[in-house]
């Protein structure tokens, strides 16, 4: 079977491929660009298993470096933008990624993480990029070449990320018979030649890369967007017909707010399947974009670690609000109480699911991470809690205990309290997510003050402007409490949930 690309080039070498606000490419581009790439990898001394990473907003070329991953044999760690040189830099180094590809926007940022990281190389996309790949070689990379999977990064409860791969992405198989295996896989999402795919979210986050680069390599039409914003996605839909993308709540509470004569302006009725991911949805906010867009909205409940576990049509969602769905056919889902006994419908308990397949749940590199998760050998666990219905639907009680999902982001408390903690009035500090109608959960910091410091709102926004001057500003705290003491257990852990609670009850 000849290299995936290559064929659809052939076909119809003008068709649109891949294009964002700024520049685009046709098959026949997007083949040759992709090959280069790989030629240039090559030449600046990467060899087929070693990673390279990217820091960059959504571009063109950001599909374009990830399909020359996969079929180059190195896998791609993709780093979040927003991160500042030191979290940039562990990631980098963690992975011992060989090159980083960096955007013209985070070039400073990139630089110095590369240096903290010794990553030996940092190529910047635009002309730079441009004007070397000119000198490399577009010829056909070999198809016996090891498919390669992305990593990406999930953080734990210590606050440092672990890394995991895709386990919907076949890896370290031959290049023909991965491309086997993905149009297999993506018939699951309905992603086949003829998708006209909307990439609207980061894609240093696993769903947009994965269904924006899986598109590309299938033959279809991915439309990239540099950043979400309500009124052009519709915009983009309209013009584009596209038929397939992603969303996270926030981005349908946005659009649902637009005034009714925008929303009535643009034309959706392309749209074939539109998944939800990252955290629940309010569910008015989801039956008012149901009555608009029609039963074309999908929920799912899985994570970067394994993939999709259950899924959930609309019309199946409005028989059972709530429900994330049953389990795709290669997965089961067993409820289990702390007593490691399984547990009948409608009680709640610990959601362990067991692959029909061969996939399994891994932390690269952290083996005691990885048998944590597992009951028996091939039963694992995300750490989150729920029931099943008598009719083996999932409902899900609690996303795991201490994560904050913000925007579709996670975040992780233990990471933000050390930060905070090295701030000079603060003495001890709780963080935790609280209801937010635009995000779903924003972060709250409850904080008990040094001697010396009392409580104020300047020492609040300072302490917030610190924070964010030391992390992604997204993880930063949008709001602080002063506590005169923070609850602990007599064995020092700290009491979090009767801080969270007080906001959620």
């Amino acid at each position: 079977m000849a290299q995936a690309l290559r064929d659809y080039a052939q076909q119809d070498p003008e068709r649109f491929a891949v294009g964002d606000s700024v520049s685009s490419l046709d098959r026949r581009a997007l083949n040759d660009r992709v090959n280069r790439v790989i030629a240039a990898v090559r030449d600046w001394g990467v060899s087929p298993g070693e990673p390279i990473a990217i820091m960059a907003a959504n571009c063109t070329d950001f599909i374009v470096i990830s399909c020359a991953a996969h079929l180059g044999g190195t896998p791609l760690v993709p780093v979040n933008w927003h991160f500042s040189a030191d979290e940039a830099a562990y990631l980098i180094g963690d992975a011992g990624a060989k090159l980083l590809f960096a955007g013209p926007a985070e070039m400073d940022v990139a630089v110095a993480a590369a240096e903290k990281a010794q990553c030996p190389q940092v190529i910047q996309i635009g002309e730079t990029l441009d004007g070397l790949l000119k000198t490399s070689s577009a010829d056909e990379p070999d198809d016996g070449l090891p498919f390669a999977s992305p990593i990406f990064y999930t953080s734990g409860t210590t606050g440092r990320p672990k890394a995991t791969r895709l386990s919907q992405t076949p890896t370290n198989v031959p290049v023909a018979d991965a491309i086997i295996r993905l149009k297999q896989n993506a018939q699951l999402s309905g992603l086949d030649e003829s998708v006209v795919h909307l990439v609207q979210g980061p894609m240093y986050h696993a769903g947009p890369l994965h269904n924006g680069t899986t598109t590309a390599l299938l033959g279809g039409e991915v439309h990239v967007m540099r950043r979400f914003d309500a009124e052009d996605v519709l915009r983009q839909i309209d013009a584009h017909k596209v038929t397939h993308t992603m969303m996270v709540p926030t981005m349908f509470v946005r659009i649902d707010r637009l005034p009714g004569d925008v929303k009535r302006k643009y034309d959706v009725a392309s749209l074939k399947q539109v998944p939800h991911i990252a955290a629940p949805m309010p569910q008015d906010v989801k039956r008012r974009m149901i009555d608009w867009w029609g039963p074309v909205l999908t929920d799912a409940y899985g994570a970067s670690e394994i993939g999709v576990v259950t899924r959930i049509s609309s019309e199946e969602w409005l028989e059972r609000p709530g429900s994330v769905g049953k389990p795709i056919a290669d997965f089961t889902i067993q409820i289990v109480d702390d007593d490691d006994r399984e547990l009948p419908p409608g009680e709640v308990g610990m959601i362990y699911m067991t692959s029909l397949t061969d996939v399994d749940l891994e932390y690269l590199g952290a083996s005691e991470k990885t048998a944590q998760a597992h009951r028996g050998e091939k039963q694992f666990t995300l750490g989150d809690m729920g029931w099943l219905d008598e009719e083996g639907y999932l409902y899900l009680a609690d996303r795991r205990v201490d994560l904050i999902i913000s925007g579709g982001s996670n975040i992780y408390p233990a990471e933000v309290e050390t930060t905070l903690l090295a701030h000079p009035a603060v003495e001890d500090v709780a963080v935790f997510g609280i209801p937010n109608d635009e995000w779903g959960q924003a972060v709250k910091a409850a904080i008990q003050l040094r001697d010396g410091f009392k409580p104020s709102s300047d020492l609040e926004a300072g302490i917030v402007d610190w924070a964010q001057e030391k992390m992604a500003r997204y993880k930063a705290p949008r709001s602080i409490d002063f506590h005169d003491q923070l609850p602990r257990y007599s064995n020092g852990k700290l009491h979090r949930r009767v801080l969270r609670d007080a906001y959620w009850q």
